[in-house]
């Protein structure tokens, strides 16, 4: 077993959703440029006295409860978070980052396994030298390419070459919220821009570690009668530099597309400035996680869309072109997704980042 200590250091805002919404009044309140996430149990508990229906009958909610000093109080108050979201109503929505159970923001080993899986089947497609083939193609688009994932990793479960990958989730801050900000997201295309979302992110320059481990076990001769992968073991030895190659490509195309969006000279010079950076060391790698990845980030990305026409054949029979009534009519050889879930500025209202660039580190243990 070779085991790894793994480093990620947040380079823009990483979002990874706990699939709830935070309510304003319900499960936080505002005050003062910070937004105070309590306990709504210990509120109605510590301020029955003040749970009186108003005249319509109707009870106050929870953060309507709480004074000043109350929001210095550590057992009515699980974590307080620098800024606010835009909106003032009751019940305004803030999506939540993933938190371990003492409040604390974690990256899951999951969300890390996936996207090394993405780069690798990425790399693998072409040292294979598979092709699009309509025949191969699932009906339905959640398992639309399952053929070619058993091509590239193995065609059962039990001998898939990433059952050799063990990767753990990464722990950083050590207190309740610390590392999170409030961040504004818009979806934005070319010309427009979606409504605002307010969401919990991991800030910038955060520091989170764990484990990586590689079962050599799986790449003995023996093992090798067995499963058959030895003639890909190199990809997990060469795993930082295929993650570089695949992200490198990408941040080149992201370069070049957000060029031609409005307002989104920051995001470009973001792009750029990761470019201009050069090759990374040995062991280490740039690679992006989480919400705002994008299709390319997720997929086989570049691999389907060597021919113009077999990509729109695959847009038209999945559906992936979702647009409006006034949205333009897409033309084959458009852009891929269309859209692109960007870091707003408070300020300006203008884009500044992308979503979720971490610089991924692996550091031999054993």
């Amino acid at each position: 077993m070779s085991v790894y200590k793994m480093s990620l250091s947040t380079i823009s805002p990483l979002f990874i959703g706990e699939g709830k919404e935070l309510r304003q009044g319900f499960d936080f309140v505002m005050s003062n440029g910070r937004t105070y996430r309590f306990n709504e149990e210990k509120v109605l508990e510590a301020r029955q006295s003040k749970l009186v229906p108003d005249r319509s009958g109707q009870y106050p909610l929870p953060g309507r409860l709480l004074d000043k000093q109350d929001l210095q109080d550590t057992a009515l108050i699980r974590y307080v978070l620098p800024g606010e979201i835009h909106s003032n109503r009751a019940d305004a929505r803030l999506q939540s980052c993933i938190k371990d159970v003492y409040d604390r923001p974690y990256i899951p080993g999951s969300s890390i396994k996936g996207a090394l899986r993405t780069a690798l089947g990425w790399y693998g497609w072409k040292e294979k030298n598979l092709k699009v083939d309509f025949r191969k193609l699932g009906r339905r688009d959640k398992f639309a390419a399952s053929a070619y994932e058993k091509d590239l990793f193995g065609d059962d479960p039990r001998k898939d070459l990433l059952k050799a990958l063990r990767v753990g989730d990464c722990y950083g801050p050590e207190k309740a919220g610390q590392g999170l900000q409030i961040v504004n997201a818009q979806v934005l295309t070319k010309r427009s821009a979606g409504s605002p979302i307010e969401l919990e992110a991991i800030k910038p320059d955060q520091c989170f570690t764990g484990s990586l481990s590689i079962d050599d076990s799986l790449f003995s001769p023996a093992a090798n009668e067995l499963l058959g992968l030895n003639d890909r073991k190199h990809w997990l030895d060469d795993l930082t530099r295929i993650l570089n190659d695949h992200s490198r490509a990408r941040i080149r195309m992201l370069a070049e597309q957000f060029q031609e969006f409005s307002r989104c000279d920051t995001v470009t010079k973001f792009y750029q400035l990761l470019l201009g950076q050069g090759e990374l060391s040995q062991g280490n790698a740039l690679i992006q996680l989480g919400w705002g990845t994008g299709w390319d980030g997720k997929t086989f990305w570049s691999r389907l869309q060597d021919d113009e026409d077999d990509f729109e054949e695959i847009i038209n029979r999945y559906r992936m072109h979702r647009a409006t009534r006034n949205s333009p009519r897409r033309k084959p050889g458009d852009d891929f997704p269309r859209s692109r879930r960007l870091v707003m500025s408070r300020k300006t209202g203008e884009p500044v980042r992308p979503f979720g660039w971490v610089l991924f580190q692996l550091e031999k243990i054993r």
